[in-house]
């Protein structure tokens, strides 16, 4: 960017000059050296506060300037500035974690801003200056069963938590203290009033509620992240008013899994005491990895085995749900025998281990995918990122979660942050390549997959994903040659259904028939979803049996309907209110859509 001199000096203490070197060094890390976006972000947010202008960084002029929107950017539909802030905090938090551990500046981005804070990593004298606290704002409780000697007793529990949170977590504590209530069955708000400053939010708000009976009470706290408004906490306890003792315990399990290293406090839960669970876990594991259709199913049997010889197994409970969703994507096992299956395993899982990240994914997919309670869903997927930011897999549920309800950059966005993590991992590379194409960002979904292909020449999902961007492209010769040698993969009637598409497109009608012919014969035996007859009904501009079977999917709520409906197959139906009735029955309406995003 080409930016007039600077006109500060110093800010916060640390010189013009200093900044500069720091904001070079990070620039040039292995930490952001590949991550383009984020480092145009910094570096814009650092510049515009060096030319003293941080009244500038707003989320919409940051939108414009830094992620190219254009002037009808809303950031209340959009919310790829907030998506990308929390990528660039992390990947700061990466930065001075490991390369950046001796910077003697450093470059801060707190929650709730967008103005960065610079900062000496030590004080004069050598010893290490105190980074910022992070801050707890304690909300006002509902009272369930008051009497007008329960105020004091709620405020002396907000009390004790906020000694706790400040004496062993070192947290900054705001405070809204109890009001004295009048006697009703319920009272306060269920969200109550902030007492924080907007313009300054603290990073958390714990919440709750206390409910009072003749022989004590019932305490509930639940956590707010404020950046993202996402719950992260929840626990229960109950006591007698004479002894609080059981507040204090909770209080400091707050502050010990707040105050744990990222993954720390799950890992060991991971594993199982038994060695034949163990084992087929791994096998399991090792099937996932090759990320084929035909491996993924294998997986299904030995995390099915896992199960069996350990039922408290959580982590093989969670990874049978995520593989028998991704086997009913691709079409290898019917909705109607797989789903029960999921909902149990991803149930199962969240109820053995509620801090197992991959417990959260598989709920959250189970809601998004089978339940279509998109806002459910997306609560899962963002407590699992909370519970292990550096698990890859998290990420991408998330991304293709937001690509179903619209939200196509935030998508790309957060499959890139999962390619950081693991950027030789076939499957989130090919889930990119998807995307691009979802985007109608067909060059670089052809060139993605491309370079995927030349790198992993056995992998067949790339050739699937070659012959949807050609398709898009309308060079439907390429797109067949493509989809040809995508039919090694054991997801034949997939392939057929983009086939027939392509040939009803280019005028093949008679060789599009065959493929539905195909697709006929192969349903007497095994499942076809409806998604690829009406892919090709709708290449021969039959809108009426494409509707059909439209219908019929979200009947059987197939599992890739979702997913499938953003393919450009079905373009010359978006416009049709059929259409519009159809994605609001599966919780897509237009409504939905600036709902999720505001």
């Amino acid at each position: 960017m080409n930016r007039p001199e600077e006109t500060a000096t110093a800010l916060n203490g640390v010189p013009a000059a200093e900044i500069r070197a720091a904001l070079d060094l990070i620039l040039r890390s292995r930490a952001f050296i590949q991550s383009h976006r984020i480092r145009r972000f910094l570096q814009f947010v650092v510049e515009e506060s060096l030319l003293g202008q941080p009244h500038r960084l707003k989320e919409y002029l940051i939108g414009l300037e830094v992620f190219d929107r254009r002037e009808a950017f809303d950031p209340r539909v959009d919310s790829i500035v907030r998506v990308e802030a929390r990528r660039l905090r992390y990947k700061l938090e990466e930065y001075y974690r490991l390369e950046g551990r001796e910077d003697s500046v450093r470059i801060v981005l707190r929650k709730g801003s967008y103005v960065p804070i610079f900062e000496y990593r030590t004080s004069g004298n050598g010893v290490s200056a105190m980074a910022p606290r992070r801050s707890v704002e304690i909300a006002a409780f509902s009272l369930i069963n008051p009497t007008p000697d329960t105020g004091s007793a709620a405020e002396e529990i907000q009390r004790r938590l906020a000694h706790v949170l400040i004496k062993e977590g070192c947290f900054q504590i705001v405070a809204q203290f109890q009001p004295n209530p009048v006697p009703s069955e319920t009272a306060a708000p269920s969200h109550p009033v902030s007492a924080s400053s907007s313009a300054n939010p603290a990073d958390y708000v714990l919440e709750g509620s206390i409910e009072f009976h003749d022989d004590g009470f019932r305490l509930l706290l639940q956590l707010l992240q404020n950046a993202d408004r996402s719950y992260i906490w929840s626990e229960t306890t109950a006591g007698r008013l004479q002894d609080l003792a059981c507040v204090d315990h909770l209080a400091q399990q707050l502050v010990r899994d707040l105050t744990a290293p990222a993954g720390e406090a799950v890992i060991a839960r991971r594993q199982t005491d038994r060695t034949e669970s163990g084992d087929a876990y791994l096998q399991g594991r090792y099937h996932w990895k090759l990320a084929t259709p035909d491996s993924i199913r294998n997986s299904v049997a030995f995390f099915t085995k896992a199960v069996e010889a350990d039922v408290n197994y959580g982590a093989a409970w969670a990874a049978l749900s995520e593989a028998l969703l991704v086997s009913s994507v691709f079409g290898l096992q019917p909705p109607m025998e797989t789903h029960a299956r999921m909902r149990e395993a991803a149930v199962r899982a969240t109820t053995l281990n509620p801090s197992l990240p991959e417990a959260r994914v598989a709920l959250g997919a189970v809601l998004s995918l089978l339940d279509w309670d998109w806002t459910a869903g997306e609560e899962e997927l963002q407590k699992s990122i909370q519970l292990d930011k550096s698990d890859p897999v998290g990420h991408i549920a998330y991304g293709i979660q937001l690509a179903c309800r619209g939200e196509k950059d935030t998508a790309i966005a957060q499959v890139e942050l999962a390619l950081e993590l693991d950027p030789a991992a076939l499957f989130p590379n090919f889930v990119l390549g998807w995307l691009y194409s979802v985007c109608r960002r067909f060059d670089e979904s052809i060139s993605h997959h491309l370079l995927v292909s030349r790198l992993a020449t056995d992998y067949g999902l790339p050739h699937l994903g070659l012959g949807m961007a050609c398709a898009g492209k309308g060079q439907f010769a390429d797109a067949i040659a493509h989809l040809t040698n995508a039919t090694q993969m054991k997801c034949g009637s997939l392939v057929h259904g983009h086939m027939g598409y392509c040939y009803a497109r280019s005028g093949r009608r008679d060789e599009a028939l065959r493929e539905i012919g195909i697709l006929n014969s192969r349903s007497e035996s095994s499942y076809v979803s409806p998604m690829s007859f009406a892919a090709i009904y709708s290449g021969l501009g039959e809108e009426e049996e494409a509707f059909r079977y439209l219908d019929r999917a979200v009947e059987i709520r197939d599992t890739s309907l979702h997913l499938r409906l953003l393919g450009t197959e079905f373009d010359k139906l978006r416009d049709r209110p059929r259409f519009e009735e159809l994605r609001s029955q599966i919780g897509l309406s237009q409504a939905v859509y600036a709902n999720s995003v505001a």
